[in-house]
């Protein structure tokens, strides 16, 4: 593992030990913690927001699970679904989740946009794209769906999943959380569809 590697690990440990919204990731703090100076750290992150927008990419690339996409013997359709509904708010933490997203998309594009919430959001979305891309050539290799059709595929699962989270924000009485779970199922059995590939 690299020195900076090394750093970001630190840090990460001590936002994964600390009570939600209170980790200390302060140059001392986070040096102490990787068993460096606060120079060295300084020669690998110039600032503390270079800091913190690299344990969120290291966060960001360590979050999307794979689950059973590559499993023959279940579904298609429930193994792309189990891969989804990690993008999806759930029951328990439905308006944390919500927040979360709404936040992230306001600091990167509102009227007080910032720089690193943009290259944020932009990593985000690009590790949201790749994993459906790699799930859904999964399938495709499986033939349970066209190849040409993966990347359409990825685009509209991703814009819905977007639209039901600002809809479930919007309209909270009518968007609920079994409602879009409800809907990426009936898209995914839409994209799956056998006669959409040449299947009988």
């Amino acid at each position: 593992m690299s020195k900076r590697d090394e750093i970001i690990a630190a840090a990460i440990r001590l936002a994964e030990g600390s009570q939600p919204g209170h980790a200390n990731l302060s140059v001392r703090a986070v040096a102490k913690e990787a068993g460096v100076g606060p120079s060295t750290l300084r020669h690998y992150f110039p600032t503390q927001s270079d800091l913190h927008e690299a344990v969120m990419r290291r966060a960001f690339d360590t979050v999307v699970n794979d689950f059973s996409i590559s499993d023959t013997t279940v579904s298609p359709a429930d193994r792309l679904y189990e891969c989804c509904a990690q993008f999806l708010p759930n029951h328990e933490h439905r308006d944390l989740q919500l927040e979360a997203w709404f936040g992230m998309h306001l600091h990167a594009l509102g009227p007080e946009r910032r720089g690193v919430s943009h290259r944020l959001l932009e990593h985000a979305h690009e590790i949201t794209y790749d994993a459906l891309h790699r799930w859904l050539n999964q399938l495709a290799r499986e033939g349970h769906i066209d190849p040409d059709a993966v990347k359409p595929a990825a685009t509209l699962l991703f814009t819905t999943i977007d639209g039901l989270s600002l809809h479930a924000i919007i309209k909270p009485e009518t968007t609920t959380v079994d409602v879009i779970h409800e809907q990426i199922k009936w898209t995914i059995d839409e994209l799956l569809r056998p006669e959409r590939h040449g299947e009988p």
